[in-house]
């Protein structure tokens, strides 16, 4: 049987969620994750489809899997903030909450009067003003040294700054919180490289990572594709779909 490319299935499954068609949308979701059980995308996709079709419980789960690997991504917290709502889950609702806020703060053309360091500081981050944004990543973090997505926006502005000893650092720190943390793997493996020495198992890093991203695309919202290349030198692909026979 030929196998397929595990970026055509993604793009499908984005098709048929957009299109609100769930039943087929589901089952593609579980076909890839049969292949590819820790694929961020597909837990991203499903998690905020779920939330759409009225399955909080499965957006809730989903999301958590999915935000263990991406503490920084706005649209998901903003999803499991409503997930959360509607199942009355007060404390997780809390966290849900500070987290969208100022993910969502820094998207906006101009980061509002009175925004939190954090704030602040993903809006540096995403403007590549590295020396700004390792200033408000470290006030947010003495603040809030349980906000993940600080330590790693530290993280990240210490790598682009030249500090490779110090990412290996923080990087570890969130390891030992969330040991699926995308974002930390490339770090650790990144700075590695520019380290003399062995500093990190690096073969286990990279399973790691493959196994979130086998792609590389995921990866590409942070690091140019040129300097991840050599983490996806393999295709990505896994049988086929028979849509013709999903199941609802």
């Amino acid at each position: 049987m030929p196998f397929v490319p595990l970026a055509a299935l993604s793009q499908r499954l984005a098709q048929l969620l957009e299109a609100r068609d769930y039943d087929a949308g589901f089952a593609l979701g579980r076909h890839i994750l049969r292949h590819y059980p820790r694929h961020l995308l597909t837990y991203q996709q499903l998690g905020l489809a779920a939330l759409e079709a009225g399955r909080p419980e499965d957006s809730v789960d989903l999301l958590q899997r999915a935000l263990s690997a991406d503490p920084e991504n706005a649209a998901m917290w903003r999803g499991f903030h409503q997930a959360a709502q509607a199942l009355g889950l007060t404390r997780e609702m809390e966290i849900a909450q500070a987290y969208a806020r100022d993910l969502w703060a820094a998207r906006s053309a101009e980061v509002p009067a009175g925004a939190s360091f954090l704030a602040r500081a993903h809006a540096a981050a995403q403007a590549g003003d590295w020396p700004q944004a390792y200033q408000y990543f470290y006030q947010g973090y003495t603040q809030t040294p349980e906000r993940m997505d600080a330590a790693l926006g530290l993280a990240q502005a210490l790598y682009h700054l030249g500090h490779f000893q110090a990412v290996q650092t923080v990087a570890q720190f969130v390891l030992q919180e969330l040991p699926y943390s995308l974002k930390a793997h490339l770090l650790l493996l990144l700075s590695d490289a520019q380290l003399e020495g062995e500093w990190i198992h690096a073969r286990r890093h990279r399973r790691i990572v493959r196994g979130l991203d086998p792609t590389g695309d995921y990866s590409q919202r942070w690091f140019a594709p040129q300097t991840l290349a050599a983490f996806f030198d393999q295709p990505a692909t896994l049988p086929p779909w028979p849509e013709e026979t999903a199941e609802a």
